[in-house]
């Protein structure tokens, strides 16, 4: 890390946070971000009680299942963490990604309550320890975590985000990498990995036109969204 780094993000927040409409805006997708992260494990422990359908996946039939967790979490985490170190020095591009992945989280846990899948009979058990303390809560695997994929989604964000050429090509070519590695996992269907790629940059393109407008508006479009991801949640308890 450049020794400029520090001092030039430190300057660059202390800009944005003293300009209109920046710190709401960053509160709200926080605010909105942390409420649900608060619900979702009881949210998954009601979606991993239902029925869903068990899908022909012709692409999971024809490879074998092999346990790749670790490369998996290796790929996923080191590529979060040095892409979250590049855009914590710009404070406008972080609060797009805060309002990409909030909006994403969204579509997430919407379209998982309404396209109930069981998982592929082959599974192998994903072990995952960010997901496990962070977001599912339990002790006991949750499998029915499937349409869309997160892990694919947090890889398409990556390549959003990153910037030079450079690091579009290994955020490209580690998506796709991560992509089969989940399928080779059994852990997702197919179709849950392409619905990653669009719901991820549907999310992106509704991010970006919401992050410049008037920070009224955008917290008004973010509190949306928050009560659509509360009716999910009464919704799954059912």
């Amino acid at each position: 890390m450049s020794k400029s780094y520090i001092p030039v993000a430190l300057q660059n927040w202390n800009d944005s946070l003293s300009s209109t409409g920046f710190t709401p805006k960053l509160l709200t997708a926080i605010a909105v971000f942390v409420s649900g992260a608060m619900q979702f494990p009881t949210y998954f422990r009601n979606i991993q009680q239902r029925q869903g359908t068990v899908l022909n996946d012709f692409v999971l039939t024809n490879i074998p299942a092999i346990d790749v967790s670790t490369p998996i979490f290796a790929i996923i985490y080191g590529l979060l963490v040095y892409m979250l170190l590049r855009i914590l020095k710009h404070p406008q591009l972080f609060l797009l990604f805060a309002l990409t992945f909030v909006i994403e989280t969204v579509f997430r846990m919407t379209t998982i309550y309404l396209v109930p899948l069981n998982p592929h009979p082959d599974l192998v058990i994903l072990h995952d320890t960010f997901a496990e303390l962070l977001i599912y809560g339990d002790s006991e695997p949750i499998t029915k975590d499937l349409f869309f994929s997160g892990h694919t989604s947090t890889m398409v964000m990556i390549w959003l985000f990153v910037e030079k050429p450079y690091e579009k090509l290994i955020a490209a070519i580690a998506t796709f990498i991560l992509a089969f590695l989940l399928l080779i996992q059994h852990v997702h269907y197919t179709v849950d990995v392409l619905g990653a790629f669009f719901f991820t940059y549907l999310s992106y393109l509704i991010a970006r036109q919401i992050v410049h407008k008037k920070w009224q508006i955008t917290c008004t479009i973010m509190f949306g969204f928050y009560v659509v991801l509360q009716t999910v949640f009464i919704l799954g308890a059912k």
